[in-house]
């Protein structure tokens, strides 16, 4: 007697092939994204330590923690668990703030918020650093915007030896948000909250671009 098991079997077997292919397929060109909820902000010097060069007018330390705390009120209120290096000023040696890091689940993120500096007051525009290829992808993504959101030049992604990001063993980028020794980008940092809040952005939308 003839059955109809083996031919409902092929059947099923030539619908299921084609669909589970698909979804491969879509899995395969969904975009990368790294899986966290937590993020450390680390604003960089504080206490002793101004940064930049001696006799600039804006102080770089301030300006980067209040960037960094910006960015963590957006963060939070895209439901984000934020830890700061430092919330006052107040100095942490850098093996502190890696520490800091390190102590994380494996799947947080550091961005190190920073602005540059130059003996050459015309130098501008923005960098972003990372050392490690897991982190060249959150690298882009907070460069793009910060350069989007501010018109200045684009400096690039470049891969850098940093203190921070050397010895961090999470995700990790260090953003120069603009030279504070040049008059139109230091300006823009030291008169404008509407500007600061603007690279606080840029910041967060890049971290939110790569993290859930």
């Amino acid at each position: 007697m003839f059955s109809a098991a083996p031919l409902r079997s092929q059947m099923i077997r030539s619908l299921l092939v084609p669909a589970l292919s698909l979804v491969v397929f879509f899995l395969a060109c969904a975009p990368v994204r790294v899986s966290a909820a937590v993020v450390v902000l680390d604003p960089g010097h504080g206490g002793h330590d101004p940064g930049g060069i001696p006799g600039q007018r804006v102080v770089e330390k301030r300006a980067a923690l209040d960037v960094a705390l910006r960015v963590k009120a957006r963060l939070k209120a895209a439901g984000h668990r934020v830890i700061m290096t430092r919330s006052t000023d107040e100095f942490v040696e850098l093996s502190q703030r890696v520490a800091i890091s390190n102590g994380t689940p494996s799947s947080a993120v550091f961005v190190s918020i920073h602005f540059n500096s130059a003996p050459n007051s015309d130098a501008h525009g923005i960098e972003t650093y990372h050392f490690s290829g897991r982190s060249t992808r959150l690298a882009e993504a907070i460069h793009q915007r910060v350069v989007a959101a501010t018109g200045e030049e684009d400096r690039g992604v470049r891969k850098a030896r940093f203190y921070v990001l050397r010895y961090n063993r999470r995700t990790a980028v260090l953003a120069e948000l603009g030279f504070l020794t040049n008059a139109r980008e230091g300006g823009r940092v030291a008169r404008s909250p509407g500007y600061c809040q603007k690279l606080a952005d840029a910041v967060a939308g890049g971290v939110l671009a790569v993290v859930r």
